[in-house]
């Protein structure tokens, strides 16, 4: 691997175990074949282990606790292979000692699902009208001057603009506000008992909410 692979070889590793890792597929191998090393990844236990010297092999394991973590060794393995790694231990020959016990994670499986549910999201609010790309902003730029999020549930998330405002103090801001709103085609909520006259509270849209990502 060249110096100026890494994104290249990040991306198309990072992309091969999203598509095939799973419950009964979570061991890969990276194989440097004119060295004759072997980076194993065993994702369903967070361990890592680098073999070398073929039929006299030497393996040797370490834990990673974030995906990250794992990500660099393998990027510092394909660079540099085997030795590249000795500063990044601490490694042992005891691989049964770094088992985790039963609540551990397979940090590549909930990041390939996760990734997968963010990209399914993405395809279907694709296919949803569009929203007025003017209006689209003008709310954006409310929600981010006087504006939060309100998780109620998984299914009942809100906007609420002018937290703990009266109307005076919301101004007129708040009826361009109710305009932007109505144009938008975007349903407003009744607001809680205990609210400040002022606050409006919008049911969340995916559309929007894909958009308030660039501005949070």
């Amino acid at each position: 691997m060249g110096d100026h692979d890494h994104l290249k070889f990040s991306t198309a590793f990072n992309g091969f175990i999203k598509k095939h890792v799973s419950e009964d597929n979570s061991t890969f191998r990276l194989e440097r074949v004119l060295t004759d090393e072997v980076l194993v990844i065993e994702t369903a236990f967070g361990i890592v282990g680098r073999v070398r010297d073929g039929e006299d092999a030497e393996a040797d394991y370490r834990r990673y606790e974030r995906r990250t973590d794992g990500v660099d060794l393998q990027l510092r393995f394909a660079y540099r292979g085997h030795a590249a790694l000795d500063d990044h231990g601490p490694w042992t020959t005891d691989r049964e000692s770094l088992l985790p016990d039963e609540s551990f994670e397979n940090l590549e499986l909930a990041w390939a699902r996760e990734s997968r549910r963010v990209e399914q999201r993405r395809r279907e609010v694709a296919a949803m009208p569009k929203l007025d790309r003017k209006a689209l902003k003008r709310f954006c730029g409310i929600w981010a001057d006087t504006g939060h999020n309100e998780y109620v549930s998984d299914a009942e998330v809100y906007y609420v603009l002018f937290g703990g405002r009266t109307l005076a103090e919301a101004g007129a801001a708040r009826d361009e506000l109710l305009e932007t709103v109505e144009a938008l085609g975007l349903h407003i909520a009744e607001t809680p008992a205990g609210a400040s006259p002022g606050e409006v509270w919008v049911r969340s849209d995916p559309r929007i909410d894909m958009e308030l990502e660039k501005w949070s």
